[in-house]
């Protein structure tokens, strides 16, 4: 019986020690790959650089960077508790750590900006995306890929042929720790994603460390580190409430602007039903003329440039560089802009619209007006979810790749050409018989260039990527005739046509030495014209926002406005162009670069402007109630 006792006691205490051992494995491993991933996110976050990883780990920010490994090690242990294997956990992390870090890099070196939580959500243009990113970067990740994946299975397969292959204890004590790991990891990763939730311990914790900068998702994240910054993204509001925000205060904005829209529309008997109004948002349409520090071998739209001697013209405040293009087709349909928006909302389209049931918008309004409402983007559905978006905005047709009857490409290039687009605009305009709203996104000039062209008529020096600036410039030629070509077809229309041209952003190939030389305005100003053929005017717009494009329209046709344009009206005379930490007053080439240095008339105004776009995203929708946004 004694011997009985022994062995029962040794064979429990054998079990207890082999389960001790392994939940010690665990910890040590999940501890070195946690370290060395936080570390890789920065190194890969800062460009490669390993000194300002190494300093923001363990000089300037090491509380910060322990707090983000902590989190890549509840991550790990998490899907150990899951899957039962401390190798197979600590390869899909590495493997994430590598994928993540490589796609921030990408990100930053192409537009200056970081890798947002809701980035993940174009995880279905993979193939699209890819091809935006260098070969070279490609081959080299494939490569480590391989050679990472053989030589775990060489060890596994090793350790198993000499029965080392660590076999888990199975009993209840093992599955009681296993379970109870998972659930408790579960937790704390899911209390994690709610980092922005008043009363978040993790968010408290960061707070006695971190210095937050809105207006600067990539000083926040270089600052606060990768995880941090990427936490501070995640589940955001869409606005701060302003201050008084009542039904009585937007009542008070609604009655103040019905009376201005009155004085305006006491002089404009036009209906605008009987326009039709074109938006192209021409993809990286830029004019490299405008920029110091390059020297090209021949100017690559002529022909826009003696149009806008005859046209009305300017330039837009683009709010992205190198991308964003969805955010500035978000400004110029909606009147509404990023200026006021969280900084942390970094996408409306994928973050706001999409969850929202109704939102005001030139289609909406336009809608009302009895116009058929088309928008065409030459490439799949699914980009920035604009599928679901186009139809909360109210667009009654969608004309995309799949759709299209004009699908024609220029030489190698995998993007649909300017040619085909406005042939399909016109395809359109002849099919309907109502008056047209068509909005334009063009792919044409997409990213990446090298390829595109074998063989091309321009050089330029000076840019950063000679091979690069080759193939866009040859892009900017095909733009400018193929524009050329089909403003001479409207202007033979008997139909009153108004057409907005504008480049949504600059292509991101420019060195950091031109950037730096041309400074912040330059590197987010584009090409804008206002062709009307019924009217003329040749008069310089100067620089202005896309939430001001309707002003114009209605004013080239006479038409009446409502409450909500009287409003932007009186806005832009007083801020033409504004974006997060770039502000043109009227009559200025000045930057102002904070709020509280511009008039404070401006800053009334943008408190007004606070109060509506509040109301209308996140708010009570009491301007919509109350008509604000119809004649």
């Amino acid at each position: 019986m004694r011997k009985i006792k022994k062995k029962k006691k040794w064979a429990f205490s054998y079990k207890t020690q082999t389960i001790l051992t392994g939940c010690l494995k665990t910890i040590l491993v999940g501890l070195v790959m946690s370290i060395a991933g936080n570390f890789l996110l920065q190194f890969f976050q800062n460009q490669y650089s390993f000194s300002l990883a190494m300093n923001f780990a363990f000089n300037w920010h090491t509380e910060l960077f322990l707090f983000g490994a902590f989190l890549l090690f509840v991550l790990y242990i998490w899907m150990t508790a899951l899957f039962g294997s401390r190798w197979l956990s600590a390869l899909i992390l590495l493997l994430g750590v590598l994928v993540i870090g490589v796609t921030t890099q990408q990100k930053m070196a192409l537009r200056g900006e970081p890798l947002y939580p809701s980035d993940f959500s174009m995880i279905r243009e993979l193939p699209f995306l890819i091809r935006m990113i260098d070969s070279k970067l490609i081959l080299a990740m494939g490569i480590f890929f391989l050679c990472l994946v053989s030589i775990a299975v060489f060890i596994l397969v090793r350790k198993k042929r000499k029965n080392q292959w660590e076999r888990p204890v199975q009993t209840k004590a093992s599955w009681l720790i296993r379970g109870s790991t998972f659930l408790v990891a579960s937790f704390i990763l899911f209390y994690s994603s709610c980092f922005n939730q008043t009363g978040n311990v993790f968010k408290a914790a960061y707070d006695r460390y971190a210095y937050w900068i809105p207006y600067s998702q990539q000083m926040n994240y270089y600052n606060n580190g990768f995880i941090g910054g990427f936490l501070y993204n995640l589940g955001i509001n869409a606005m701060t409430k302003p201050i008084n925000y009542s039904k009585q205060q937007v009542a008070d904005i609604v009655h103040k602007y019905e009376e201005k829209a009155a004085e305006i529309n006491e002089s404009r008997k036009a209906a605008l039903n009987d326009v039709n109004i074109i938006y192209v948002m021409n993809e990286s349409f830029s004019d490299p003329l405008d920029l110091e520090g390059i020297t090209l071998s021949k100017d690559p739209i002529p022909k826009i440039r003696e149009l806008e001697k005859t046209t009305l013209s300017g330039k837009i405040l683009s709010q992205g560089y190198g991308g964003g293009t969805a955010n500035i087709e978000f400004e110029a349909l909606t009147g509404l802009s990023m200026e006021p928006m969280a900084a942390s909302l970094t996408t409306p389209y994928t973050q706001l619209v999409s969850r929202m049931s109704k939102l005001p918008s030139i289609v909406s309004y336009l809608n009302q007006q009895n116009y058929a409402t088309t928008a065409i983007h030459p490439y799949n559905t699914t980009m920035y979810k604009r599928n679901e978006v186009y139809q909360k905005l109210g667009f009654k047709t969608f004309l995309n790749e799949t759709n299209m009857e004009f699908v024609e490409k220029n030489d190698r290039n995998p993007y649909i050409s300017d040619q085909s687009a406005y042939q399909e605009v016109l395809k359109q305009m002849k099919h309907t018989k109502e008056s047209d709203f068509i909005h334009l996104v063009s792919m044409q000039n997409h990213m990446s260039y090298s390829g595109k062209y074998p063989n091309t008529d321009f050089s330029a020096q000076g840019t950063g990527n000679a091979k690069e600036a080759a193939n866009y410039l040859q892009d900017l030629k095909y733009s400018d005739d193929a524009l050329d070509d089909f403003l001479t077809t409207i202007e033979q229309l008997p139909e009153k046509t108004i057409v907005v041209f504008w480049g949504d952003h600059l292509p991101s190939f420019y060195s950091e030495s031109i950037v730096e030389t041309n400074g912040s305005l330059k590197m987010h100003q584009t090409p804008l014209l206002i062709y009307s053929n019924f009217s003329v005017n040749d008069d310089t717009l100067g620089t202005i926002s896309p939430i001001y494009f309707m002003n114009h329209i209605l004013t080239i046709a006479n038409a009446q406005v409502t409450p909500f344009y009287a409003f932007l009206m009186e806005l832009e005379e007083g801020l033409p162009a504004f974006e997060k930490g770039l502000y043109l007053e009227n009559n200025t080439e000045t930057i102002i670069t904070e709020r509280k240095d511009l008039l404070k008339e401006t800053q009334d105004l943008l408190n007004v402007y606070d109060m509506i776009q509040y109301d209308v995203t996140v708010g009570e929708n009491y301007s919509q109630v109350l008509n604000f946004f119809e004649n």
